[in-house]
């Protein structure tokens, strides 16, 4: 069993904080949010990415032991199961958008058409081009499916799994009693929200 670690000053014992539902509804706002809370937080990883869809969930166990928080991928990719008997006593949150957002904000950041945040070809999907409305159908399938075999899960643990919508305006007030943390003094930190880059 891995060691646990008071990450807040010995009011909770959390292990770790793992964002687990999908890009483009509010994770790097999340992340900023983190990191003002005073978590040491990872985001996005590219490398360790591509070694989770080749090699499986092991190779990110070493970065998460350095780390406090986490969102994107591949951390919100992984298997959620194992994150949570693998670092027992740590929370998980899910972040709500509504579907024609997401999907508007997904096609900016997915599409060779527009590659709005300039990713690696590797990251971007034709589908947008040559298959849009089946495409569409089923991101919407996915993510609906997901966020729904999460919330089972947690059924009978809600004081582990924190649904919360940022593009909605939802912030400390959810986050912070979820983590145990006093409300920061200052605004939540709204990154790359619509007409932003990297939503």
């Amino acid at each position: 069993m891995l060691n646990q670690k008071n990450i807040n000053g010995g009011k909770m014992k959390i292990n770790k904080i793992f964002e687990i539902g999908l890009p483009k509804t509010g994770t790097t706002s999340l992340q900023f949010a983190y990191k003002t809370l005073g978590f040491r937080a990872q985001t996005w990883h590219p490398k360790l990415y591509k070694r989770w869809k080749e090699e499986g969930i092991e190779p990110l166990f070493r970065m998460i032991n350095q780390f406090d928080a986490f969102e994107d991928g591949p951390w919100h990719d992984c298997d959620y199961r194992i994150l949570d008997q693998k670092f027992p006593n740590s929370k998980f949150i899910i972040l709500e958008r509504n579907n024609d957002d997401w999907i508007r904000s997904k096609e900016k950041h997915e599409s060779p058409l527009y590659n709005a945040n300039e990713i690696n070809s590797e990251f971007l999907f034709n589908e947008w081009i040559t298959d849009r409305e089946n495409y569409i159908k089923k991101s919407i399938q996915h993510k609906e499916t997901k966020y729904k075999e999460i919330k089972e899960y947690f059924k009978d643990r809600p004081n582990d799994l924190l649904v919360m919508n940022i593009c909605e305006g939802e912030g400390w007030e959810k986050l912070c009693p979820f983590l145990g943390k006093p409300i920061p003094n200052i605004s939540f930190p709204l990154r790359n929200v619509a007409g932003q880059i990297r939503e």
